[in-house]
């Protein structure tokens, strides 16, 4: 009996050693800053389409058109333990359900010809997905990592990150899991609910330059949603120009961050008229 519970806990800590935080972490943070580009596109729209836009205003548009991600369980280490089972086990595959087709984008604020700022955004919507279902979803990882990576590219990914999440957007949600293969230099993701398109937010800012340094700073309402979201993470470091998310995958601009004042090519309220 004491054989077979040491040999339990040498495996259990075998399991921990071979965990990699960092990636986990990359996987966690994409998603969520995912959904905070698509929080600064509501709030950049909304403030620039209504000069009296009302904080409620705001709150309720945000509320209605929430983009949420939680993340139920999440493993890594390495390819090697996971290659010879189906990819099936840690991919949802294609079926009739609605799916979301996200578009990164970026937002621009322009006032009198002149540039002011540019900022990373997406914007969701519930669809169905392009395509049949069919396809051999039961073959191994490995043999699956050949047919999505460019050839002669599939063995550089060397580690693996999976994740079930389940996805909250205007009253609909999924749950579903999906794959990440890392490599020294490179990631990629099979999510077939959310599209792959959020690699993109892995290296992508999303710091709202559009809010911090236009006129639209001065705008109440923008000024408390950037308040209400600032983060305080001593882990974080300030001058980045990206957001910090925290744990529970909530992010907004470092506190330090956002006591600077807008760039100076922004115009004051005075200035404008």
């Amino acid at each position: 009996m004491k054989t077979k519970v040491l040999l339990s806990v040498f495996l259990l800590a075998g399991i921990a050693l071979a965990a990699n935080p960092q990636d986990e972490a990359l996987v966690r943070n994409a998603y969520a800053k995912l959904a905070y580009a698509s929080q600064t596109k509501i709030v950049a729209t909304e403030a620039q389409s209504n000069s009296d836009l009302t904080i409620a205003e705001l709150s309720k548009k945000l509320q209605d058109n929430e983009l949420r991600f939680e993340i139920t369980a999440m493993s890594s280490g390495s390819i090697s333990d996971i290659e010879s089972r189906p990819v099936s086990e840690f991919v949802t595959r294609p079926d009739q359900q609605k799916v979301l087709s996200i578009a990164n984008e970026t937002h621009s604020v322009t006032e009198f010809g002149k540039l002011l700022a540019v900022s990373r955004t997406a914007t969701p919507h519930w669809t169905t997905m392009d395509g049949e279902s069919g396809g051999d979803w039961d073959i191994p990882v490995k043999e699956a990592r050949r047919q999505i990576v460019y050839p002669g590219n599939a063995e550089k990914y060397s580690r693996y990150v999976t994740a079930t999440i389940t996805v909250g957007f205007q009253g609909r949600s999924r749950t579903y899991h999906t794959l990440w293969l890392f490599s020294d230099s490179d990631v990629m993701c099979v999510d077939l609910v959310t599209g792959n398109g959020v690699t993109d937010f892995v290296k992508e800012s999303v710091f709202p330059s559009v809010l911090t340094d236009t006129h639209l700073r001065y705008h109440p309402a923008v000024e408390q949603w950037l308040t209400s979201t600032q983060r305080f993470d001593a882990s974080c470091k300030a001058g980045k120009l990206d957001v910090c998310c925290d744990s529970a995958m909530h992010c907004g601009v470092l506190e330090e961050d956002l006591r600077t004042k807008p760039a100076p090519n922004a115009l004051t309220p005075k200035e404008r008229q």
